[in-house]
């Protein structure tokens, strides 16, 4: 997925009125809340990823890796143990990116090769299909799938063919949100890291106004001297990757080749 190079600025540009508040913003969308991400478990994987996309499905989160700082492979992680195991590793061929499971099939984008991929649950290609954008963040709604390219539109693609079936502006307020990366779908709501940062913020995606915002910075804090020294080593190793288990209404967070997933909830602000 980008460098930092590539969206350094635009990346600390969506910050900006993120952090502003309420007066900032014309009356196009509210203002977005504020919300917090309380953290109530741990889990150390004992394999490191380039976590593009992350999703629970039964009792196992799957993962979409990305290249840097490794191969493009398809995962699962045992939220008990933090095993990690190698469902299929497509080595160099293709920057891995956005997943998403429906219908028992999991969907992967590609970031440049604009390539959808589906797989069975044991990660066996079932087809291909062509992505006429770039790929990032990948989520559905039962029905269709909800991807990203970047920009500050919400995708809606027929999962059969990846035909774009219409798309939603994403705006904070009236200032569009761009760099929306690993999305997840949860009771009925958007939810999506901004690249670059500790921001998660949750989308109402019949309007695409962005609702609520989270910062995640303390999530520092709990990290140890290692992988404080880790994450120093790359820029790229930011926040990316939000699954959620619906029938435990447990959200997984966690960043890109980072050791620690974090379990929790968020709540909005009073």
């Amino acid at each position: 997925m980008r460098t930092f190079s590539l969206y350094s600025l635009k990346g600390l540009a969506v910050l900006v009125p993120l952090l502003l508040g309420g007066a900032a913003y014309a009356q196009t969308c509210p203002a977005p809340k504020p919300m917090t991400f309380q953290v109530e478990s741990q889990i150390k994987r004992d394999i490191l990823g380039f976590t593009q996309g992350l999703e629970v499905h039964g009792d196992k989160l799957f993962e979409s890796t990305g290249l840097i700082a490794g191969d493009t492979r398809l995962t699962t992680i045992d939220p008990r143990s933090g095993k990690v195991s190698v469902l299929t590793n497509f080595g160099k061929s293709f920057f891995g990116e956005g997943l998403t499971i429906l219908h028992d099939q999991i969907y992967q984008l590609s970031w440049k090769e604009h390539a959808a991929f589906v797989y069975d649950l044991d990660g066996k290609l079932v087809r291909r299909m062509q992505n006429p954008h770039e790929g990032w963040g990948l989520a559905n709604d039962g029905t269709n799938l909800i991807f990203t390219d970047g920009g500050d539109q919400l995708y809606f693609a027929n999962p059969a063919n990846f035909q774009i079936i219409r798309s939603v502006p994403v705006r904070v307020g009236n200032t569009p949100l761009e760099a929306m990366n690993e999305l997840e779908r949860v009771d009925g709501k958007i939810y999506s890291n901004v690249f670059l940062t500790w921001t998660i913020v949750r989308i109402e995606p019949r309007t695409g106004c962005v609702e609520a915002v989270a910062q995640l910075n303390s999530l520092w804090d709990r990290m140890s001297d290692e992988e404080h020294r880790h994450i120093g080593t790359d820029s790229n190793f930011v926040l990316n990757g939000i699954a959620y288990d619906a029938a435990r209404k447990l959200f997984y967070v966690t960043g890109k080749d980072w050791m620690t997933i974090f379990a929790g909830h968020f709540v909005d602000s009073k």
